[in-house]
């Protein structure tokens, strides 16, 4: 059987009746009120956001959520403040903070397993400028922000790992040294 629907200036979906019958329109968008057929493309466009929104609602009610704020000290190469608390498996937004004024070194916030923070800062040169100097796919780093700017902030968002103790430094060539803090994980 051919679907061979005639020829209109309205738009129809033709769907099959019954196997007897053949096609046959079941409804005309072309003949619909423009508010009708505006409230149809809507609804079928959102159609493919609601797995999206169940995993987000289902996400951010399994793991409970923590703000976290830190900064640069100003133009010194420091953290303020060098120690950080969250519970494990909590959804943490971290968002650092470039406080500088005079130098126009940039910042990041890199938080790796414990023990490993200088062997990540070591392996950062490989990554080099174009890599932000973080060292992607080094499975010692948990969480790391972009580079920021003297003024800017920049925001990364985890899952909180298992109970313990973290540390995080910032990655740009020789800040780690002096860059350094502690985010401790507490059970839930």
């Amino acid at each position: 059987m051919a679907f061979d629907p005639p020829a209109s200036r309205s738009v129809e979906v033709w769907l099959p009746v019954t196997k007897s019958a053949g096609w046959a329109p079941r409804f005309q968008l072309g003949k619909l009120p423009l508010m009708r057929r505006r409230d149809l493309l809507a609804g079928l466009l959102s159609v493919p956001l609601l797995p999206a929104v169940h995993a987000a609602a289902a996400a951010s009610a399994k793991h409970s959520e923590v703000s976290l704020a830190i900064a640069t000290d100003g133009d010194l190469l420091a953290f303020k403040p060098t120690e950080l608390t969250c519970t494990t498996e909590s959804l943490v937004h971290l968002t650092l903070f470039h406080t500088g004024k005079y130098i126009t070194q940039e910042h990041d916030w890199v938080l790796t397993a414990p023990g490993a923070a200088d062997a990540v800062a070591q392996s950062l040169l490989a990554a080099g400028d174009a890599g932000g100097y973080v060292p992607h796919g080094d499975r010692r780093v948990i969480a790391a922000t972009k580079m920021c700017n003297k003024g800017e902030h920049v925001r990364v968002d985890f899952i909180a790992p298992a109970p313990g103790a973290y540390p995080f430094i910032c990655t740009y060539p020789g800040h780690a040294a002096f860059m350094r803090g502690t985010l401790r994980v507490t059970p839930r």
